[in-house]
């Protein structure tokens, strides 16, 4: 007869089994910490060496489109907005694996920079300019995001961004500045939104990654680009993606930004009356016969701005004649602030400088704004109550269940609360409700 395992014996190799196992699973997981902390670690040193500060490339510019690619879809020389492009490297093709996985510009695998090719025609001869554009880096070292003849040149240099551009200084002459920032690209397969601004009115020179400034260079105010005529515009020259066939441009968008002061003199008045339900906004140019037409812009908070209305220019009308507009808004904030935007008949436009108008009213309690939305990790809530005391905070589902609570002491007015909502990993619409004083506020609120 074979010799059986006694019961008492089982269980000891069934222990020492578990054991082993156990053992084996904890040094997998240490390994595989200390290969994430390696590889964050090594990933760091490659990201921004500058210290930046929060700049939404929005608020800092609401300039005309002067061209936007999207790339979903083939001939990837066809716009979304403005003029096509009139020609690209053969081997270039839209191809999934664009930014959101949409769909994103491939040089192709046969090593042929994109080269893709837009008329410099005049809405080009801008006196200042607003690139971006949404780029993934493989290994290549250098090539141009946008360029235009010997004049400008916004890429990357030895793997870090680089930009290289021509004012007209006051003496006369042409100055040249040529820039290769501390920020050196990552090469991984995500992408970020590399952007440029120069702004001849200030005469401000900006980069920014994922609206992080890395870069800035001060010129003399009232100082425009020198790029006029130049010749045609190209994306992606000296870009090919390294040879692989993926999708490393996305999303490229081209604006004015502005032009230097001459313009911007033409504004000759701009008043903010408070009329019972709104505003009225009294305004004079002395360049009616220059001008297409001028657009009201709103602000709650001085920053983030939304158009109102355009009003079409009249060009019979006299130097220091008004226009009038009248804003409604009968349940707004007690204090609202205004501006102007002019854009005249050539293309190019000027934004004036805010003025504020403020209400004798009480403000009731409520969420005033929610940003970002839709939300990834965390989104700020800026509200309002009446008097200080304690605010309940509640997230919930499209079922209504309450899955995330918060709760604190608020002063009176006006405050802004961070929500780190990390642990939420499903996209889909939530709702925000804010409870203070027995009342509650809500707002639809979406998550990536």
């Amino acid at each position: 007869m074979k010799n059986r395992l006694r019961p008492s014996n089982k269980r000891k190799l069934r222990t020492r089994f578990m054991l082993v196992v156990g053992t084996f699973s904890l040094v997998l997981t240490l390994s595989a910490g200390i290969l994430v902390f390696l590889n964050l670690n090594n990933l760091s040193k490659t990201r921004v060496t500058a210290t930046g500060e929060e700049g939404s490339g929005s608020s800092l510019n609401n300039g005309e489109i002067i061209t936007e690619f999207t790339w979903e879809s083939d001939p990837v020389t066809k716009a979304t907005l403005g003029e096509d492009a009139i020609s690209a490297s053969s081997d270039a093709h839209s191809m999934k694996g664009g930014r959101s996985s949409t769909g994103g510009l491939s040089a192709g695998a046969n090593g042929k920079d994109i080269d893709l090719e837009i008329q410099g025609n005049e809405m080009w001869n801008q006196e200042g300019i607003d690139i971006s554009i949404d780029f993934s880096r493989n290994s290549e070292k250098s090539g141009s995001f946008l360029s235009r003849g010997n004049g400008f040149s916004f890429g990357m240099e030895d793997g870090y961004l680089a930009v290289s551009y021509r004012i007209e200084n006051k003496r006369g002459g042409i100055e040249t500045v040529k820039k290769k920032t501390n920020y050196e690209i990552p090469t991984d397969p995500i992408f970020r939104t590399y952007r440029f601004i120069y702004t001849p009115l200030t005469g401000k020179a900006e980069i920014f990654v994922n609206s992080v400034i890395v870069w800035n260079n001060q010129h003399d105010a009232n100082t425009p680009l020198s790029w006029k005529n130049a010749g045609n515009i190209f994306i992606g020259k000296g870009m090919n993606g390294d040879g692989k066939d993926v999708a490393i441009f996305d999303n490229l968008v081209v604006r004015t930004a502005g032009n230097t002061a001459p313009l911007a003199e033409t504004l000759l008045n701009f008043m903010l009356e408070a009329k019972t339900g709104g505003v009225n906004i009294h305004w004079s140019t002395s360049a009616n016969d220059k001008i297409k037409y001028f657009t009201i812009e709103r602000s709650i908070n001085g920053v983030d701005f939304v158009n109102i209305a355009n009003v079409a220019s009249n060009p019979e009308n006299s130097t220091g004649e008004e226009y009038t507009y009248f804003d409604q808004n009968t349940n707004g904030p007690s204090l609202l602030y205004y501006r102007i935007r002019q854009t005249f008949r050539n293309g190019k436009f000027v934004t004036h400088a805010l003025s504020a108008i403020k209400f004798q009213t009480d403000k009731n309690f409520a969420i005033e704004r929610v940003s970002p939305t839709p939300f990834d990790k965390s989104f700020d809530v800026s509200y309002f109550i009446p008097k200080s005391g304690r605010v309940w905070f509640q997230l919930c589902d499209e079922k209504g269940t309450v899955i995330k609570t918060e709760s604190f002491e608020a002063p009176q007015g006006k405050n802004v609360r961070v929500i780190k909502a990390e642990e939420i990993s499903k996209a889909g619409i939530y709702t925000l409700n804010v409870i203070f004083d027995n009342k509650k506020v809500s707002t639809k609120i979406s998550k990536i």
